[in-house]
Parts: structure tokens; C-alpha cells; sequence
């Protein structure tokens, strides 16, 4: 029997749930390609608009120059940095639409890494993923007992945006959540991995398994101690109120610090590794050349013949790292 599988997450599908994740993927192609067109068209708009902003500046640069105007230079650097932050978010998008991707899209490739992390760490809860409707569900159970509710949001982009937040909060209340987590590869000022805005748990991607399990433990207690639906929510906002204090944030961003450097170590060590293995790589081809040139020569000796002279080494071919497997 054919096996079909999700285009995004791999997922096994029926036929006819794959029939319809292509159809999906068809409008996404569509969508794509209509905002790959507005972009390119705001993005050229936005670059005419940036050239006449410096052609603006660099006359008022020297103006401010002739006439020693401090605060005048420094209104023109800030004219300019915000037009080239503008013009890198752009450049950014245009990226992801050629790679075929956007925020969203990658943002669904992010939930679908989580939820394969949360059913490895809690095996006995159900993790439900729909990528559709962009969240995460995480139903904590106690002996196949429902307790409560986690939702979780997932966006890759490069700052944390307000809409993100009242998305998250929407989908908490949409889907009956205790609590609401957005994981966010994006950045904002004081933020350093960890926060809690406007009812929200914003996480980085590296603290969001601590998080989950301070969370789900919290729901499992206030099973056991029969807390009713209408005093969860009081309980569920002094958690919140809490986890914003110094005392578990400073822990938390920490997680966060030393993840992000252990993954940076990470690539510098396969880096190394593999400057390493092409080094490697290139003497056994050159031991292999040099291998057969000598059998070749020796042939020809004892055939009576003139060994060949001495032949450059042929270009070498690079070093082939075999796939993945995980």
C-alpha cells in the first residue's frame, strides 16, 4: 500500500488527506506568489524612497557640518538607521519567498519541531498539532485524565510583535487554555528569553521545555488539590505574576544564555570537525593516486617497458557528508 506523507511535517497521511494538503499547498504557492510580487514592488518603492532619504541626509549632513548642528547630525543618523532596519526586514521577507517560505510557514515548521519535543518529554499527555490553525495544544492528563491546557504559538521572525501576542491570547481563549506560551526566535528590548506580556508566556526556543514543565506541573497540582474551573484562572495569573519576578527569571534567561552558547560550540566544533575530515579526505585520494600510478609503473617494468613519467595529481572531488538520519 502506498505510504503518503505531510509535505510540511512528514506526518503519515491518508490519500485523501494528502490530496488535500497538496490543494493547501497549491493556494500557499498562489499566496506566495501574489506576496512576492507586493514585496518586490514595496521593496522598490521603499529603496526609491531610501535613496532620496540619503540624497536628503547627505544635504543636510553637510549643512549641519558648516554649521556645527550636533543634534541635526544625529536626526539624520536616526532617519537613516530606521530606513536600513526597514530595508533588511524587507530584504529578509524577500528570502523567505524565494525559498518559498514565510513567517508563518516557518513558523508551522518550528510547531512541528515542538510538538515531536513535547511528546518525547511528556510522553503521557496528548500533544495535538494541526498546522492550519498555527498552535500547539498541550492537554496535561493525569491517568488519561484531561487537567488542563497549554497553548502554544510559534513565530520565526526577527523581532516580537504585538499582533503575535494577542494571537497567542486568542488562541488561549479559543481553545479553553489554562495558558498561553509564544516562542519566538525574535527580539525586543529587555527581552533576554524569557517574559510574560499582557497574559502571555514569551519564551525563546531553548527555555520553552522548562517552561512546559513548570506549567504542566503547576495544572497537575491544582488537579490534586480540586481546585475549581472558576479559582484556576486566580491560580494560573499568581503563577504568571511569579514567573515574572527575578527569582525565576534570572534562572530561566540563564537556560537560555547557555543553551544559545552550547549550540554555538556546537557549530564550531563541527566546523572544525570538518576542516578536519577534508583534510583527511584529501590525503586518501592523493594515497589512492599515488597508489595506482605505482602499480601502473611496475607493470610497465616488468613488461620491459619505460615507466611513465611523473603526472600531476587530478583535481580532487570534495568531501560528500552522508545524509542525515534522524
Amino acid at each position: 500500500m502506498k505510504t503518503y506523507r505531510c509535505p510540511v511535517c512528514k506526518k503519515p497521511l491518508s490519500k485523501r488527506e494528502y490530496e488535500k494538503a497538496l490543494g493547501i499547498l497549491g493556494e500557499r504557492e498562489k499566496h506566495l506568489h501574489h506576496e512576492r510580487e507586493m514585496l518586490q514592488k514595496r521593496f522598490q518603492r521603499e529603496r526609491e524612497s531610501l535613496l532620496r532619504a540619503i540624497r536628503l541626509a547627505r544635504a543636510e549632513a553637510k549643512k549641519a557640518r558648516r554649521e556645527g548642528a550636533e543634534a541635526e547630525r544625529s536626526r539624520v543618523k536616526r532617519l537613516l538607521a530606521g530606513k536600513t532596519e526597514e530595508i533588511r526586514r524587507l530584504k529578509e521577507r524577500i528570502e523567505q519567498l524565494k525559498r518559498g517560505s514565510t513567517p508563518q510557514t516557518e513558523g508551522l515548521e518550528l510547531e512541528a519541531t515542538l510538538a515531536a519535543r513535547l511528546r518525547r518529554e511528556f510522553p503521557e499527555d496528548e500533544i495535538r498539532h494541526e498546522g492550519r490553525s498555527g498552535d500547539v495544544l498541550h492537554v496535561v492528563t493525569v491517568n488519561r485524565r484531561p487537567v488542563g491546557r497549554i497553548i502554544y504559538e510559534c513565530k520565526r521572525t526577527p523581532s516580537i510583535r504585538s499582533q503575535h501576542i494577542s494571537q497567542a491570547l486568542q488562541a488561549k481563549h479559543s481553545r479553553d487554555a489554562d495558558y498561553a506560551v509564544l516562542v519566538t526566535t525574535g527580539r525586543r528590548r529587555g527581552f533576554n528569553g524569557f517574559a510574560q506580556i499582557n497574559g502571555v508566556i514569551v519564551v525563546a526556543p531553548p527555555a520553552v521545555l522548562p517552561v512546559a514543565s513548570l506549567l504542566r506541573s503547576t495544572l497537575i497540582e491544582m488537579a490534586r488539590a480540586k481546585i475549581t474551573k472558576a479559582k484556576r484562572a486566580a491560580v494560573a495569573q499568581r503563577l504568571l505574576d511569579f514567573v515574572t519576578s527575578a527569582q525565576f527569571r534570572n534562572p530561566i534567561e540563564e537556560v537560555v544564555h547557555l543553551v544559545t552558547d552550547l549550540q554555538r560550540m556546537v557549530i564550531e566544533e563541527f566546523k572544525e570537525h570538518r576542516r578536519t575530515w577534508e583534510r583527511r579526505w584529501e590525503h586518501y585520494q592523493k594515497i589512492q593516486w599515488d597508489t595506482s600510478q605505482i602499480q601502473k609503473n611496475l607493470q610497465l617494468v616488468l613488461q620491459g617497458r619505460e615507466p611513465a613519467p611523473a603526472i600531476v595529481h587530478p583535481k580532487l572531488s570534495p568531501l560528500q557528508l552522508p545524509p542525515s538520519t534522524g
